[in-house]
């Protein structure tokens, strides 16, 4: 470089130059305009994100509004004796909560330690786990190590629930603002332990489990304050990743991981060498996978019984908590109800096996539900069912063609002989994968078992067959079919007894009768039987005698009992002349059947079946105490009378195929035309069954016996452990000597002389019910030996005989006597008689005059 003077002032002039100044002027403006335009910006930058900054907090939910506790919890059923008999587990419901003390320290350790090691030291932000986060994101290229502590993860999911929808940064960034911030004033508020509580009882931890208690019941089938440390580091692998971290699913990768777990808390000292090699050891994924085969096998759908359970508690939840649909489906199936049932677990369990088992009924068949897609030529898609399967049948096979089919094999092979024929007639083609066919065995049945005195139903199943989903069609509940003679019972007898006018002494003349509209009623044996008591007629369901028995007390009333022992299915069409034979519109349910009859068991009061005794909500604090509706429908004496009446079918009458020994029964059976429905209903001393058995299409049965086998089979199992009992005759009862042809006090010598054999009786009446009156049906004459006419006055006493004569009876039977009054006056003896004057008046036993 030239450093010389002449160099020197030569650069001097050029910088003082008036070019060169402006020049550099110029340049020192720029320089400093950036500066601060740049120094400007990063402050407007700077209130800007922090006005942001603030405005993202302004929009946090307060910390006093927030509820950070998690929701959604499994519901558990309990039988009587209080075991579980079943969990209710929605989407999202799978929890049950405990508190702090009881899970152990090793499990709250190792959450500790895996997924926020300085929790009990922060603020609720891990600024040296953020920093540790950072570098690692910067160092690595990529930002996937997570910095969240246990407080932010709890407001995270209980909180801020909608973070799966987040779809881009800034509403993430968003979420994590105000997660550190509340996270922050959540630990002002509560402590370290209420905030491991909670997160302990909010986490996913798979296979649709919520909380560590209801993980240790899934994966070790143990409560979670028996979990061994193994078993803890298992459950604390799960966490970050519950799909890939699933220890059923994915035991190689839990391993690893639990593993990991384990390290850590060595590290942190939350456990020793010992423990930790102990731990590491352990074959624990073969006693998950022995859980996992366990629970599998158990997993099944919600019995008859629960189906039941569950509709009642809903209704309750409406209408005695002000709940709404929608709300009760969520309360039953994720909020963490318990409900005590009334299922007695060893009286459900007869009735299913028994329900279940082939060999108690005599025909075999199945019934098709059967579904596909049809496509036609021109594209359009369309529905086949069963019932497009039987209209062909019947176009081919006739009108009486059925859908109950003698095997699998029959129905598959109708079903494809009516594919076959679509596509020849119509062409086109059925969607492949969119068919569906269900076999249903036939005939069917279901059985509700009732305590008559609490109203608790103790045992339900309503069908056969293998059950395949919840809340299906329940046959005891949900089906309404004709009682037939059950009615009889119900309608008629027990409001004529009931209103004092009539007794089981009555009588009716079992005869040809008419409906109204003029056809002829029948009797269930095409006989006929004369005079008739409605004991008799009870025992023997005769027909005619509880047409007409109904008639005098008006249909009417024989509705209005109906519906006070509990029907809801009953309408004004249905107060008819034959209203007593079952003949109804919408017919009855198994369960509203045996409610009624259990009504009579106890004593006349009617109690409204319920299915559980108390809820409680996930707190353990009582939701609804339950109290059963109950009316008086019948006297004490009425119903005891009944019963009586009743225990004669079950021993003499249309029930002696259902009785079984080592108890009092009583009991009504019940067909209905065609046999196209059966039912047994009665009881014990102890419980209330009702059994009904029929096709589902309503078909005729070959055989309806096997409802009345099946209702001794499982009574007699039900009570073969009880103690013998007998039906208590209440205060109110008293008894007398009638004639069973009129229903009157016997004469002495008359009705005891019936041709037949003798008519008198000892029947039971409540007090004031006792007939005042005499024998009008039979009358003792006087006739001649010698001419075989009615003696006159002058017929030598050695030469008469009295013979007792059955007045006005409209069936005759070989050999019997039978007279109309106006008779006692004709064929006066004529060898002994000049005159009509002695007439057999003179000579005639009148009823109630001294013999």
């Amino acid at each position: 470089m030239n450093y010389s003077k002449k160099s020197i002032r030569t650069k001097r002039k050029k910088l003082s130059a008036k070019g060169t100044m402006l020049k550099n002027k110029i340049s020192f403006l720029i320089l400093k305009g950036t500066l601060i335009l740049t120094a400007a910006c990063i402050a407007i930058g700077s209130c800007a994100m922090f006005g942001v900054y603030k405005g993202i907090l302004a929009s946090a939910p307060s910390i006093d509004n927030i509820d950070a506790t998690p929701s959604g919890y499994k519901s558990v059923i309990y039988d009587s004796e209080g075991n579980v008999i079943e969990t209710l587990v929605a989407s999202g419901g799978n929890r049950i909560y405990v508190t702090i003390d009881q899970i152990p320290l090793h499990l709250q350790h190792a959450f500790v330690a895996i997924e926020d090691e300085r929790f009990y030291e922060h603020n609720g932000v891990d600024l040296m786990g953020i920093a540790r986060a950072g570098i690692t994101g910067i160092v690595s290229g990529g930002f996937s190590q997570g910095a969240s502590t246990i407080t932010q993860q709890l407001l995270k999911n209980n909180v801020f629930t909608n973070w799966v929808n987040e779809e881009n940064f800034s509403q993430k960034l968003k979420r994590k603002i105000q997660e550190q911030y509340l996270a922050i004033e959540l630990e002002k508020k509560v402590s370290k332990d209420w905030i491991l509580e909670n997160y302990l009882n909010s986490i996913n931890l798979g296979q649709n489990t919520l909380g560590v208690q209801a993980a240790a019941l899934r994966y070790f089938d143990k409560n979670v304050y028996e979990l061994t440390l193994s078993e803890c580091a298992v459950i604390a692998a799960i966490t970050q990743n519950p799909s890939a971290y699933n220890p059923i699913r994915y035991p190689e990768n839990n391993q690893k991981r639990m593993q990991k777990v384990l390290r850590r808390m060595l590290e942190q000292e939350y456990i020793s060498q010992e423990e930790y090699d102990e731990a590491i050891a352990d074959d624990v994924y073969s006693r998950i996978q022995s859980v996992n085969s366990n629970v599998s096998a158990s997993n099944s759908t919600s019995s008859y019984f629960v189906d039941a359970l569950l509709q009642q508690v809903v209704e309750d939840l409406i209408e005695l908590k002000g709940y709404t649909e929608t709300q009760a489906y969520k309360a039953v199936y994720s909020g963490g109800l318990q409900i005590y049932s009334t299922q007695d677990s060893r009286i459900q369990n007869i009735c299913e096996t028994e329900m279940a088992a082939d060999k108690n009924y005599t025909h075999h068949k199945v019934y098709i539900n059967w579904y596909i897609k049809y496509q036609n030529p021109d594209g359009e898609v369309s529905a086949r069912t069963e019932q497009n399967v039987l209209a062909y049948m019947k176009k081919f096979y006739g009108e009486a063609s059925t859908l109950n089919f003698s095997s699998q094999e029959a129905a598959d092979k109708m079903i494809e002989e009516y594919k076959n024929y679509v596509l020849a007639e119509l062409g086109g083609s059925f969607v492949t994968g969119s068919e569906s066919v269900l076999y249903i065995p036939q005939p069917q049945a279901s059985v509700t078992i009732m305590d008559q005195y609490t109203g608790y139903v103790v045992a339900l199943v309503g069908g056969r067959g293998e059950k395949t989903g919840s809340l299906t069609l329940n046959r005891a509940t949900g089906t309404y079919r004709q009682p037939g003679s059950t009615f009889k019972i119900l309608s008629t007898y027990a409001p004529a007894l009931e209103s004092g006018k009539y007794t089981l002494a009555s009588v009716q003349d079992d005869a040809p009768y008419n409906k109204t509209d003029g056809t002829p009623l029948r009797n269930h044996d095409d006989s006929f039987q004369g005079f008739t008591s409605y004991r008799e007629a009870i025992i023997d369901s005769i027909n005619i005698v509880a047409v007409k028995a109904l008639e005098d007390i008006t249909p009417s009333v024989g509705y209005d009992y109906l519906l006070n022992f509990g029907f809801t299915s009953l309408s004004n069409q249905d107060i008819v002349q034959v209203l007593c034979l079952g003949g109804i519109t919408n017919g009855v349910s198994n369960l509203e059947l045996t409610a009624a009859y259990a009504a009579i068991a106890n004593g006349g009061t009617y109690i409204k079946p319920t299915f559980y005794t108390k809820i409680l909500d996930h707190n353990g604090n009582v939701l609804i105490e339950k109290t059963p509706e109950r009316h008086t429908v019948l006297k004490e004496t009425t119903a005891w009378l009944l019963t009586s009446a009743m225990q004669d079918v079950m021993t003499e009458g249309t029930g002696v195929n259902s009785n079984f020994p080592g108890m009092a029964t009583a009991g009504k059976t019940g067909t209905t035309s065609s046999n196209r429905d059966a039912w047994n209903a009665g009881y014990t001393p102890y419980y209330t069954c009702t059994i009904w058995g029929g096709y589902d299409d309503n078909s005729k049965m070959d055989d309806y016996g096997y409802v009345r086998r099946f209702w001794a089979d499982i009574m007699w199992q039900v009570h073969r452990e009880l103690p013998y009992k007998d039906f208590v005759m209440p205060y109110g009862i008293t008894s007398a000597e009638v004639c069973s042809e009129s229903g009157l006090l016997a004469i002495d010598g008359v009705c005891n002389h019936d041709p037949r054999g003798s008519a008198v009786i000892t029947e039971y009446f409540t007090i004031g019910t006792v007939p005042t009156e005499y024998c009008n049906h039979h009358i003792a004459v006087n006739v001649c030996t010698d001419s075989g006419k009615h003696a006159s006055a002058n017929c030598p006493e050695s030469h008469v005989e009295s013979v007792v004569y059955v007045i006005g009876a409209s069936q005759e039977t070989d050999d019997t006597p039978y007279l109309l009054p106006e008779d006692f006056e004709e064929d006066i003896c004529p060898i002994h008689s000049s005159d009509k004057q002695n007439s057999n008046q003179d000579n005639a036993t009148v009823p109630g005059t001294d013999h």
